[in-house]
């Protein structure tokens, strides 16, 4: 519900040439702290949650410098007001930090959603106006932190680019739900904490005066006039929305970094996927569960996210509809005051629901429903609800034992594409048991880089490479991706290479192993690792076959055991499988993953790169 709207006053570039030096004397900063100085956080009078009194203007103290929405509304997950900024609208106001005294640090906690997941665009800015004036800091939700400084006659060395999302890809804050942020700057580094949790983080010293050095930040903080949130660089973010913006001078204490959406420690107050214990059977395993009695958890799906359920399916085969049912609901337990079912479908092309009648079927596979009931018995079935804005599609595929495949899709707009689903599933004179591994909460990824190599097949090994892709401690990650080969050699094809989380050639770069499509491969803890194939026979078939073929590389964590599950289905529908398992660090560290060519070419499908996390563990 829209509370309020401000539209406030379109500053040009010229105007106020008052405010646009950044000269020390305006504000002077007091001195640095002497040894005797204690530096203790201390949070500036200058916070911004945009709760307004009677006959207060919103945004009275902001300009609107760009774009055509900057207002204030009111969130129904955060059940307060918020600033939104519409797709490349941004404003400024005056920089909280210009006068103080930073000691040690400086630091700024926050609440955000931005619509889409956006590494480039600079969530907040300081400078001056034009902005990059009199130098210039900002940071993005891929945890890149660039600094400029004031002289244009610097020396490149004397400024700051770390995370820069054109090389390194962290998804630190993704888009289409609330995170709270808190990002520390230090004399000798800066940490950004996202949900409680540490995402970002580097230590440095120079070794020499013409090295950049943290302190130039945090004298650019003292100084420069201006902060501008949703601009500072070249990149437009796209539709964003922030709340609680607090600033602190010197070092955070775990109290300010630690906390959730949910307003408690990291892992106490972290969005709940699952609601109650994991329950893995639904439903007693003679079928004699009767409809709306028998029920799986409660399942979270937060704005733009996607869930996908495995399990076996078992049925009475009296009806049709002796199977597995799905609901897609309001986030609230049945009977609630603000439970509303969407859509209840079922797994014999049949549903109901307010969002029902608006919305569509497809299908293949079904035909024959005396052979439907008997197939159905033990068959396994895939279940993917995927949210992107209002549009939820529930796509669902059922593997008979006997090799049929049924598959149904279900299309239609659920809420307002910004809220929480509920998603649980029923029973009906059937049972259901649930695959633990099968069953994951997925967060995509972003693919800049869609045409790795090029399309003749060209490019000499280690030279094109895809997007960094990082994985977290308990996630794991999945790659799809069309395989094109020059078909000289086994390994003219995809190549996948999993290191530590640092560039290539970094000074902390370590490959853990580097796999090849043709069962091969190096590296640290290639050694000790293990493979198993599949339909690997005759490499001259494999060489023609794998021309055009549809891959997908799964890449899993269980502490420190991480294997690569790659299936490469081809176009005349042969199938290749390898498996390799091996331990790479000590579990605890962020993986990072990436795609090499070699006389190949690889077209990334975006849809088909995600994380994903259990649900039922």
């Amino acid at each position: 519900m829209k509370l309020l709207r401000s539209y406030i006053a379109i500053i040009g570039l010229f105007g106020l040439t008052t405010f646009t030096a950044c000269s020390p004397d305006w504000g002077e900063a007091d001195p640095p702290a002497a040894n005797q100085t204690y530096p203790t956080l201390e949070e500036l009078k200058v916070a911004y949650s945009f709760e307004y009194e009677e006959g207060v203007e919103p945004l009275s103290d902001f300009n609107l410098v760009n774009g055509e929405v900057a207002e204030v509304v009111q969130d129904d997950t955060l059940g307060s007001n918020v600033l939104h900024l519409g797709s490349g609208s941004y404003v400024r106001t005056n920089n909280p930090f210009r006068g103080t005294s930073l000691q040690s640090g400086a630091a700024i906690t926050f609440k955000v959603k931005t619509e889409v997941t956006s590494p480039y665009a600079a969530l907040m800015t300081i400078g001056g106006e034009p902005v990059d004036s009199c130098g210039k800091f900002f940071f993005t939700a891929n945890s890149h932190l660039s600094f400029t400084p004031a002289d244009p006659h610097a020396l490149q060395s004397k400024s700051l680019d770390v995370n820069n999302p054109a090389s390194v890809k962290t998804n630190a804050i993704p888009g289409g739900e609330w995170h709270y942020v808190a990002l520390q700057i230090k004399t000798d580094g800066f940490v950004m904490y996202v949900d409680g949790s540490k995402e970002a983080e580097q230590t440095f010293k120079p070794e020499r005066d013409t090295q950049f050095k943290y302190q130039d930040i945090i004298d650019h903080l003292m100084s420069a006039p201006y902060l501008y949130i949703a601009a500072g660089n070249d990149s437009t973010l796209c539709d964003a929305k922030l709340d609680d913006i607090k600033f602190y001078r010197n070092e955070l204490t775990e109290k300010q970094w630690n906390q959730t959406i949910g307003g408690g420690a990291s892992g106490e107050g972290a969005f709940e996927y699952i609601v109650g214990d994991p329950i893995t059977t639904v439903g007693a395993t003679d079928c004699s569960a009767a409809w709306w009695t028998e029920f799986s958890n409660y399942f979270r799906i937060p704005a733009n996210g996607s869930m996908k359920f495995k399990f076996t399916n078992h049925t009475s085969g009296v009806g049709n509809w002796n199977n597995w049912n799905i609901a897609l609901t309001t986030d609230d337990e049945r009977g609630g005051s603000d439970y509303a079912e969407y859509v209840v479908l079922r797994s014999d092309l049949y549903g109901w629901g307010d969002a029902y009648g608006s919305g569509s079927w497809t299908n293949e596979g079904y035909g024959d429903w005396d052979a439907f009931r008997a197939d159905m018995e033990g068959a396994v079935v895939e279940v993917t609800v995927t949210r992107s804005g209002e549009n939820t599609i529930m796509d669902a595929v059922a593997t008979a034992p006997n090799g049929t495949v049924y598959r149904e899709t279900f299309t239609t707009k659920c809420g307002t594409g910004d809220d929480v689903m509920r998603v649980f599933f029923i029973v009906d004179g059937s049972w259901i048991q649930f695959d633990t591994e099968g069953t994951v909460a997925q967060t995509p990824v972003e693919v800049a880089t869609t045409d790795i190599g090029t399309s003749d097949c060209s490019a000499g090994w280690w030279t094109t490479f895809s997007d960094y892709f990082q994985i977290p401690e308990g996630q794991s990650l999945h790659l799809g991706f069309e395989n094109h080969t020059s078909g000289v050699g086994n390994w003219n094809n995809w190549n996948l290479c999993v290191s530590t989380d640092d560039e290539r050639g970094g000074a902390d770069y370590l490959e853990y192993f580097v796999i090849r499509s043709d069962l091969y491969g190096w590296g640290d803890a290639y050694g000790s690792g293990t493979w198993t194939s599949e339909g690997y026979d005759d490499w001259d078939a494999f060489r023609a076959n794998m021309e055009g073929a549809n891959v997908s590389i799964d890449i899993t964590r269980d502490g420190e055991n991480v294997t690569v599950d790659a299936v490469a289905t081809c176009p005349n529908n042969h199938v290749y499988r390898e498996t390799f398992a091996t331990k790479c660090g000590d579990g605890t560290q962020t993986l990072r993953a990436f795609l090499i060519v070699d006389g190949s070419y690889l077209k990334m499908t975006p849809s088909e790169c995600y994380l994903y996390s259990p649900l039922l563990k």
